[in-house]
């Protein structure tokens, strides 16, 4: 981030439009949130800390607080999914590309029971292709996780899942690799039910809840059953299947047989627990902006 502020003087662009504030959230966050002269503050990071910057704001000049926190997202596979093997492959890039450590990672599988065991050995099989290693060798898929307290964070939440009667399919270990223990295996628990911490608490990390389900309405009760409303992604061929399930769904994104679409012209982002607002598009605008009106009276 220093670097790209460095790169941008070089640029030509004036002093004090681009700044970078080096601190912890607690410091740094917290002067920005407090401070009279920030008209607008947009948050990127944990729910819980959002919430902090809501405070900040009812705390000071109630300035605009716009943010995007956490996920939970659910992946919904139905039996009407003719390419399963296309289905698992997305389903276990869902939740292991970067490690798991992506805001809308697809962390919650729900699988339609007359496919579930099938799938479930399709996507072990999937899974086995995202095994972390040295992030600097480029064959490597996934790599170290972001720091040593994140990691326990995450090994803590695969313990916990055990302890709660979820059955674990494969993972589950933390590794070491070139000197680094920042490295946690593609995990897969089953059987997890609603109630589970696992189904409920983000993780950040590449640990997937599967469940099944045996009707439309059971799966989209499920997905709903969730704090967050980030993203959401629907498997199935029966075109009026995916419209009805993709309008049930409360998320801010859904992606249909696929997972976690994107584009930089089209609004990303949540609702509930998620946070409010959109990034990317022109729409993202609108968020450093304000209406005004003005009224005159013309006389004769």
């Amino acid at each position: 981030a220093l670097r790209l502020a460095q790169l941008a003087l070089q640029a030509g662009l004036p002093e004090g439009v681009l700044n970078v504030v080096p601190g912890l959230g607690e410091q740094a966050g917290q002067a920005l949130g407090l401070h009279p002269d920030v008209d607008c503050l947009v948050f990127t990071g944990s729910t819980q800390v959002g919430k902090y910057f809501m405070q900040y704001s009812a705390q000071s000049n109630l300035k605009q607080v716009w943010l995007e926190c956490g996920g939970k997202s659910p992946n919904l596979v139905f039996e009407n999914c003719q390419d399963l093997d296309l289905a698992a492959e997305k389903a276990a890039f869902g939740i292991f590309f970067n490690q798991g450590e992506v805001c809308s990672a697809n962390s919650r599988l729900y699988v339609q029971r007359s496919i579930h065991d099938e799938f479930i050995e399709r996507l072990q099989a999937k899974a086995r292709q995202w095994l972390p290693g040295n992030p600097l060798d480029p064959a490597s898929r996934a790599g170290a996780i972001v720091d040593a307290g994140q990691t326990g964070r995450i090994e803590a939440a695969i313990a916990r899942a055990g302890q709660e009667g979820a059955r674990l399919l494969c993972g589950g270990r933390r590794l070491t690799i070139a000197g680094s223990d920042n490295y946690i295996e593609p995990t897969i628990f089953a059987g997890v039910e609603r109630c589970m911490s696992l189904a409920q608490e983000e993780v950040f990390g590449p640990v997937l809840a599967v469940s099944a389900f045996d009707t439309e309405e059971q799966a989209v009760r499920l997905a709903n059953d969730s704090i967050y409303g980030l993203a959401a992604s629907v498997w199935s061929d029966d075109f009026n299947q995916v419209h009805r399930v993709a309008r049930a769904l409360k998320a801010g994104t859904v992606s249909v047989n696929t997972v976690d679409a994107l584009d930089v012209t089209v609004p990303f982002g949540g609702g509930k627990q998620s946070g409010f607002g959109r990034d990317l598009s022109l729409h993202s605008f609108d968020k450093y902006s304000q209406l005004k009106t003005t009224w005159y009276q013309l006389r004769g």
